[in-house]
This record gives structure tokens, sequence and C-alpha cells, in this order.
């Protein structure tokens, strides 16, 4: 009877030390996931956007507030009009991130932010997630290098250049993005109007927006 008692608890002892021993593994067998190798651009010829960038606090004339931050949403290509690798591949996907900028007292101001000049560097980073092909890793724009985020003066688009592409299309030397749609330049376009209404400029389209990681 001791005998087959041992035997009993041996074996117990052996198959908890093999479930501890499986367990990492079958954990590490989960799929990473494939880097997409080049360059991939997206713009009104191939990967047209369809999304919105919002600025909080809304930007006024004459804007006092120290702090903005402005929010990136958008889908990037449909299958009408992907965005295409240099390698050939059609990519799918969408962008998502959020800039910071403290500029004392004028951060939510329209001719601060539309002044042609470089804005001081803001905390933040983007994400690009890609659904075609499928199994393909993101693309992580972040820094250092610091963003050089330019507002144009002619209120046609706003530019982000530098910054650190990782994981999808790294490495990359010069990943930039510019900001814009048909409707923001002039007098009577949509960044004028917004920054001179009674509620501000809260939000804008992205449609003739383009991007190149």
């Amino acid at each position: 009877m001791a005998r087959r008692l041992a035997l009993i608890l041996a074996a117990g002892a052996l198959t908890s030390v093999l479930l501890v021993m499986v367990a990492p593994r079958a954990a590490n067998a989960v799929s990473l996931g494939t880097n997409i190798p080049g360059k991939v651009t997206c713009s009104p010829a191939g990967g047209v956007w369809n999304g919105t960038i919002t600025f909080t606090p809304p930007l006024f004339n004459g804007g006092t507030a120290n702090t903005e931050t402005f929010v990136v949403n958008a889908l990037l290509g449909n299958t009408g009009s992907p965005c295409i690798a240099n390698t050939g591949i059609v990519v799918l996907g969408s962008i998502k991130g959020k800039l910071t900028f403290s500029i004392a007292g004028s951060a939510n101001n329209c001719a601060t932010i539309f002044s042609g000049v470089t804005l001081p560097a803001p905390t933040g980073k983007f994400k690009m997630a890609w659904t075609t092909p499928a199994g393909s890793n993101p693309t992580k724009w972040t820094q250092p290098s610091a963003f050089k985020v330019t507002g144009a003066a002619t209120l046609a688009d706003i530019t982000v250049k530098k910054g650190t592409v990782a994981q999808s299309f790294a490495p990359l030397a010069n990943p930039t993005a510019t900001f814009s749609d048909a409707n923001w330049p002039g007098a009577t376009g949509a960044v004028a109007t917004g920054c001179a209404s009674s509620t501000g400029l809260a939000s804008l389209t992205l449609g003739t927006s383009t991007g190149t990681w």
C-alpha cells in the first residue's frame, strides 16, 4: 500500500513539472506577426485617407491656452484606392496618434499653429495598424528624433517630419505625413472660418492627406 501511494505521488509531481515546462513554450508559440519590408505611401493617388484631426482645446484667432493636443484618426486606403509599398504590394490600414504642444499663452492661437514656422517639439506618437497584408505588424512612429511639426501659413496643411519608425517599414530615414483636405485653405476655407467662429476650430477632415513610412 505504501509503495502504491509513493508511486501515485511521484506521478503527480512529474505531471506538475511537465505542465510548468510546457506552459511557457505554448505561450511563446503565439505568432508575433510579420514586419513588412520597404516603405509605403498613402495619398490621394493611392491610399486615400478617410478621417479627422481634432484640436483640444479648439483653435481660435487670439487663443491663449498653454497646451494644445492634436488627435489624428484615419483609415489609410481602401479596396478601390489602396496604399502601395515600394515593393509593389497592396497595403491597407489606419493611423492613430496624438501630439501635445506646450506653448505658453498661445498654444491654441490659429496664428501660432498656422505660422509656417516649426512648432516647439511636442510629446506624442503615431501607430499605423495594417490589415492588409494579413498578419502584418504595425508601424510605430515615435520620438526621438523629435517630430518637426509645421502648419502652413496658407492654412493648407500641417506637416509632421522626423521621428523613428519601428516594426513594419523600418528603418526609414525620413518618415513624413502631411495632413490636409481641399476645404482647408483660403479666406472662406474650413481653417479660417473655424478659427473666427465663436466655438473655434475643433476638427478638420483629412481627405487629401499624404504619408510615407
